[in-house]
C-alpha cells in the first residue's frame, strides 16, 4: 500500500474521528440542557407554588374575619434540609399541600378527614405564635439547617425561622408546632388522597 493512500486513510479516520466526537459531546450537551431545562421548569414550579400558597387571601377562603380581630388563617413551613427545601401548607379550611423544591409536590391532602383535622390544628396552634413573629413583606425562602414559618393573617403575613438544631435538641419554642408540621407531613405521606407529581 502506497504512502499517499496510507495518508488518505488516515485523514480520513481523523475526519470520522472529528465527527463522532462532536456528534457524541453534541448528544451529551442536549442531554445537559434537557436536563437543566428540567431543573429550572421544577424550580420555577415550585416557587410559583409556594408564591400563590403564601399569597391565599381570607377571601379566597371565604373566610369573614372582624376587623378588630388578628386571625391566622394560614401557616407555610419552609424546611431546609440538606439541598432541598420542603414547604409545607395548611389553611383553617383543612387544606394542605406540600411542595418540594427539587421537583414534585403532593396537593389535595386535606380530602381526607384525618388530614384535614390536623392541617387546622396546626394553623389554630400558630394563633399562639403570633407574638414570636414579625410583620413581613417578603418571603424569602429560608438558609440551609433552618425552618421558617410564614404565619397568614387577617392583618399581613408574619414570619419567624429558627434554626434545626434548636428544634432537634428541644430548646425551641417553635418545637411543638414543628411536630405537628411533622404530624401532617407523615398523614400525607400516607394518606390515599393527594398526587404526587415529577
Amino acid at each position: 500500500m502506497g504512502q499517499e493512500k496510507i495518508l488518505y486513510i488516515v485523514a480520513i479516520l481523523l475526519q470520522a474521528g472529528i465527527i463522532v466526537y462532536f456528534v457524541v459531546n453534541s448528544r451529551a450537551g442536549k442531554k445537559a440542557k434537557a436536563e437543566m431545562k428540567r431543573e429550572i421548569a421544577d424550580e420555577n414550579a415550585y416557587e410559583n407554588l409556594r408564591t400563590v400558597a403564601i399569597q391565599v387571601t381570607p377571601a379566597q377562603l371565604k373566610l369573614a374575619i372582624p376587623d378588630d380581630e388578628t386571625l391566622v388563617y394560614g401557616l407555610v413551613m419552609d424546611c431546609h434540609i440538606g439541598d432541598v427545601i420542603v414547604t409545607l401548607t395548611a389553611y383553617i379550611t383543612g387544606a394542605a399541600n406540600m411542595y418540594f423544591s427539587n421537583g414534585g409536590n403532593k396537593i389535595g391532602g386535606g380530602k381526607t378527614p384525618a388530614v384535614g383535622e390536623v392541617a387546622v390544628e396546626f394553623v389554630t396552634a400558630a394563633q399562639s405564635y403570633v407574638y414570636r413573629t414579625i410583620r413581613v413583606t417578603a418571603t424569602e425562602l429560608c438558609e440551609g439547617g433552618c425552618v421558617r414559618f410564614y404565619l397568614l393573617t387577617n392583618k399581613g403575613i408574619h414570619a419567624a425561622q429558627e434554626q434545626l438544631r434548636y428544634i432537634e435538641d428541644g430548646t425551641s419554642p417553635w418545637v411543638s408546632i414543628f411536630e405537628k408540621g411533622n404530624e401532617l407531613i407523615n398523614l400525607m405521606h400516607s394518606s390515599g388522597n393527594g398526587n404526587i407529581a415529577h
